[in-house]
């Protein structure tokens, strides 16, 4: 599609052959672009808000969670290696043990990589309950939650936006049919008499 063809479709000027049904369109497709970037900032602030949420949750898990070092009792499953020859980036569960601070220990299953042996260390969180848990978000993983969010609220609009502008086309594209063959049927009617 050349620009030509776009500006003409959004502005159909004085054009003596531009209908009134091409005018609705072009108002409807220049309302669907202008609440588009309007929904700019909306989405900005949704995005803001997910990434304030998950940066609260971080601060949260960060101070009630800890991490120690268990040893691995077992060896994980053999890695496997992908078509390209690189390694595989897959766990396991595997039986692990590791001291507490009241100097016991404790043994259980903890995720490792696969291809790791037994004695190798692995990091385990724990909660205030020496429970094991998973990490603490970071704060990367909220930046990429709030770009996920506002990003993906933007494009529901904008699909959204889109859906609306292809069905009031359709009905627009049924009205100038419908205009062309009452104005057919007149020519057949005039060009008779």
């Amino acid at each position: 599609m050349s620009l030509l063809f776009l500006w003409r479709r959004i502005h159909p000027g004085r054009n003596p052959l531009a209908r009134v049904w091409d005018r609705i369109e072009a108002v409807i497709l220049l309302g669907g672009v202008a609440v588009a970037l309007l929904g700019v900032p909306l989405a900005a602030a949704a995005g803001s808000e997910a990434y304030a949420t998950m940066m609260a949750r971080s601060a949260l898990e960060t101070a009630t969670r800890h991490s120690t070092t268990a040893f691995l009792l077992e060896d994980a499953p053999p890695a496997r290696v992908g078509v390209d020859g690189t390694p595989s980036a897959e766990t396991a569960s595997v039986a692990a043990r590791w001291a507490l601070p009241d100097g016991t220990f404790r043994e259980e299953l903890v995720t490792a990589d696969l291809g790791a042996s037994a004695g190798d260390g692995v990091t385990v969180w724990l909660d205030e309950a020496e429970a094991v848990v998973a990490p603490p978000v970071t704060p990367l993983d909220a930046t990429s939650t709030g770009v996920g969010v506002g990003v993906g609220v933007w494009l529901i609009a904008v699909t959204l936006l889109a859906a609306g502008y292809l069905v009031a086309r359709q009905l627009l594209d049924r009205a100038r049919r419908a205009a062309w063959d009452r104005e057919w049927e007149r020519f057949g009617q005039d060009s008779r008499s």
